[in-house]
């Protein structure tokens, strides 16, 4: 695995630290519309799909180029689980998952890097595209993680 993307990997969820710094729990589960996730339901989120990019990866090794289709957290029964935990779980849980999932890919060799799985928008991919994928994906969630503690009058 490229040394930047094991990097990413390893800090990026740091961001989560500094965004919730201060934070209520009203604050952390407060929806801004009731259409919209609240900061609780997108750290959930980044929580479970951490789950399903590692079972992505670990079918790409097993499986020559399978079509991977797309993650919907509002048909997951997984996803409801990760929203029942307790904020402290929750936090916890992700950390400990982020650390097995970096354990995970550093231990991939150049052959299983190379090996590659079709997504439905955006055609197939690499382990190390599915990983940047994932990150991008994540620094997403975690910019509206940011405009929703902003709209809460945090300072950051």
């Amino acid at each position: 695995m490229k040394a930047y993307l094991l990097a990413r990997l390893q800090h990026q969820p740091a961001a989560l630290d500094h965004l919730l710094d201060g934070l209520t729990e009203a604050q952390f589960r407060q929806r801004p519309q009731s259409d919209k996730w609240s900061i609780f339901e997108h750290v959930a989120h980044l929580g479970r799909y951490q789950n399903i990019f590692v079972s992505r990866v670990t079918r790409i090794d097993r499986e020559d180029n399978p079509a991977v289709e797309r993650y919907v957290a509002e048909a997951d029964p997984g996803f409801a689980e990760w929203t029942g935990l307790p904020y402290a779980d929750l936090m916890e849980r992700i950390r400990e998952e982020r650390r097995t999932l970096n354990t995970f890919l550093g231990l991939l060799h150049d052959a299983q890097l190379r090996r590659t799985a079709r997504h439905p928008l955006y055609g197939p991919m690499t382990v190390e595209g599915w990983t940047e994928f994932f990150l991008l994906h994540e620094a997403h969630h975690l910019f509206a993680i940011l405009r929703l503690a902003g709209s809460l009058g945090r300072t950051l």
